[in-house]
């Protein structure tokens, strides 16, 4: 419950976390003395590194083992564009090496300074500047937006900011951008047309705030993909698009026990040609309730 107190960055969040994220910023090795302190925000949102032997303070010392017995780190299918905005930009996560070598420019120290760019979504948002039609790729424009960064927050290059927001935001992979095209774009609620029937809710977005995108129980030995699966449906023309009503079971003999046999089942009307009946695999878990979730899932790539 500690740890996910301190992974708790809603309004909620308790004081002693903020405390924490300050002694895990102070607390570094001499590898990580040129991280600006300013934007050592979480380890667990940037790759910077703080101590976790005996040199970090034994509370957090504690979180820290904790977190590494319980295998956590960012996973998840796809997140919204909200939680995407709301990461740290500098020492992103999941973001390119090359991040790290974008830290120490000229333009890098005045959008940490003047313009206190501390997320993906600040970033963004500087980025898209340079799509404004009045815009002259040049630090002396006089458009809209490079005269009121001129003005507040006293930048001096806005153009040069500009460019080093968008060199910033295109390290990012396609799950992390907030320009890309994600499943919450596509994929809608359900709508529940018939009190009797609930729809299965197929979105894989994770919502909420940076403390969903955390797992427990991860495999290390399973390195996260950073890109985002394309699952707007293509239907061919004169495709039937209509629905079908389809029934499925699953069922065990000697459910429970060391011999124990499962199947699945499928049935929409007298020989339809989805019809089916099939034994689980002994590699599955033999119950009826793998049944089940089987006989379901056959019925959906039967379905599609």
């Amino acid at each position: 419950m500690w740890l996910k107190s301190y992974l708790s960055f809603g309004p909620d969040r308790p004081i002693w976390a903020s405390f924490a994220d300050a002694l895990f910023a102070l607390r570094v090795p001499c590898s990580e003395r040129n991280v600006d302190p300013d934007i050592r925000q979480n380890i667990f949102l940037q790759t910077w590194n703080t101590y976790t032997n005996n040199m970090q303070t034994p509370d957090l010392k504690i979180l820290t083992d904790t977190a590494k017995k319980f295998g956590l780190r960012i996973e998840g299918m796809a997140f919204s564009r909200s939680i995407i905005r709301q990461m740290p930009i500098w020492y992103h996560k999941e973001a390119d090496s090359i991040i790290r070598t974008l830290n120490h420019t000229q333009a890098s120290q005045c959008l940490k300074k003047n313009h206190a760019v501390r997320t993906v979504g600040d970033t963004e948002t500087l980025a898209n500047m340079l799509q404004n039609d009045q815009h002259t790729m040049e630090n002396n424009c006089n458009c809209e937006c490079c005269t009121h960064l001129r003005t507040n927050p006293h930048c001096e290059h806005p153009h040069s900011c500009m460019k080093q927001a968008l060199k910033l935001i295109n390290t990012l992979p396609p799950k992390w951008d907030p320009r890309s095209i994600l499943p919450e774009d596509y994929q809608k609620k359900p709508q529940r047309t018939d009190p009797d029937w609930i729809p299965f809710d197929a979105r894989i977005t994770t919502n909420g705030s940076l403390a969903d995108v955390f797992r427990i129980f991860t495999d290390s030995s399973v390195i996260p993909i950073n890109t985002l699966p394309d699952l707007r449906r293509q239907v061919p023309e004169n495709a039937d698009t209509g629905n079908i009503i389809v029934a499925t079971d699953g069922s065990c003999y000697n459910n429970g026990e060391d011999n124990a046999r499962a199947g699945a089942g499928i049935y929409v009307s007298p020989d339809h040609q989805m019809n089916r009946s099939a034994k689980l695999p002994l590699y599955i878990g033999q119950s009826n309730q793998n049944g089940e979730i089987v006989a379901a899932k056959l019925a959906a790539e039967l379905a599609d």
